[in-house]
């Protein structure tokens, strides 16, 4: 028993050893290559378990998950030979893992590595055929449609502001009745009644379907798929931006000139205003004043001479203590007057 179990229990761990090395597990995201002397003799496009022969076989296991080429922001000159810094990404996964190996050996660092200036060509001459206008500002035109002729042309002040409308909308409107139509350099899609489009947004699709094609079918000769482009962002190069905003500095102080010559304008013709109508208003409350005291002063006469007619003596003394209260209101006054005047004539009466 002894003797049995010497020599059975080291055939079975030899067993249980090549057979694990016989067998090989592809996860999920996995592809792999099975290699006997250097030469493919099987591939491994699904998950599950495979038999390989052992200490002969070789495996290569590859991730078919999708990966990321981020490329560094790169100069590209527009139409205008103007730069741009343009910065994008592709996301991308492995379908053909015999190719794979056989491009890239299997390594995703090697495929990034050369298929970077790739992207960056097809890029490079996407933004050669536009002007920075149309790329950052997203100068696409909205027109009327009309029965005939659709030249009747609306431009958009604000594309940001707009609503962006995927290509399959566009598609689904083309034979619908519309009364506009975005048009670009390359086409001219009809949009719904009161819709409107997001003009950058429109653009930069445009560029991002264009390369995405173009690099699908180069990717294939690398066993790789592409699955999205993006242009992450567009920016001016510093001088330029610098000028932009100098320029942009000096039209808003020129606005803002312009703003102050209206209000201090505005200001001066409110003041003449209010000074006009306030030498109006003086003037007929002046008017009104003097119109009552001349109706005041009427009716004073009026009285004093029915008061004469009455009483003249009377009368004559009552305006004669006028005269002399009004005479004599300040204490430093000084009157020189004949005693014998009629000024004095009811102080020298007996009476």
């Amino acid at each position: 028993m002894r003797i049995l179990t010497r020599v059975i229990l080291p055939i079975v761990i030899i067993a249980l050893i090549i057979l694990s090395s016989s067998l090989v597990v592809v996860k999920e995201w996995e592809k792999g290559l099975q290699l006997r002397f250097g030469r493919i003799v099987a591939i491994y496009d699904e998950p599950g378990v495979y038999f390989k022969m052992p200490l002969i076989d070789n495996v290569r296991i590859f991730d078919g998950r999708i990966q990321t080429l981020d490329t560094p922001p790169e100069p590209f000159l527009t139409s205008e030979k103007k730069n741009l810094i343009v910065d994008t990404f592709i996301k991308w996964r492995v379908i053909d893992p015999e190719v794979y190996y056989q491009k890239v050996s299997g390594n995703p660092g090697v495929f990034n590595r050369l298929f970077e200036p790739i992207v960056k060509n097809n890029f490079r001459a996407a933004f050669g055929k536009r002007d920075v206008q149309t790329v950052v500002g997203g100068t696409v035109a909205l027109k009327t449609a009309d029965a005939d002729k659709k030249e009747n042309v609306i431009v958009v002040d604000k594309p940001s502001d707009a609503l962006t409308l995927d290509e399959n909308t566009l598609k689904k409107v083309q034979s619908e009745d519309v009364d506009i139509v975005i048009r670009s350099k390359e086409n001219v899609v009809p949009v719904i009644a009161g819709q409107k489009i997001d003009l950058n947004n429109t653009v930069r699709q445009e560029i991002e379907k264009t390369i995405l094609v173009a690099l699908s079918v180069e990717a294939k000769e690398y066993g790789v798929e592409i699955i999205d482009v993006r242009i992450n962002g567009v920016e001016l190069p510093d001088d330029v931006t610098d000028n932009v905003f100098k320029r942009m500095r000096t039209e808003r102080e020129r606005v803002a000139t312009e703003l102050r010559s209206k209000g201090e304008a505005a200001y001066i013709e409110k003041v003449a205003e209010a000074d006009s109508n306030r030498v109006i208003l003086l003037a007929n409350a002046y008017e009104e004043a003097e119109k009552i005291r001349g109706e005041g002063d009427a009716g004073a006469t009026t009285i004093y001479g029915e008061a004469y007619g009455q009483d003249p003596e009377f009368y004559s003394f009552y305006r004669s203590l006028e005269a002399y209260r009004n005479a004599f209101q300040n204490s430093g006054d000084l009157l020189i007057l004949d005693p014998d005047s009629d000024f004095f004539k009811h102080f020298q009466q007996k009476q």
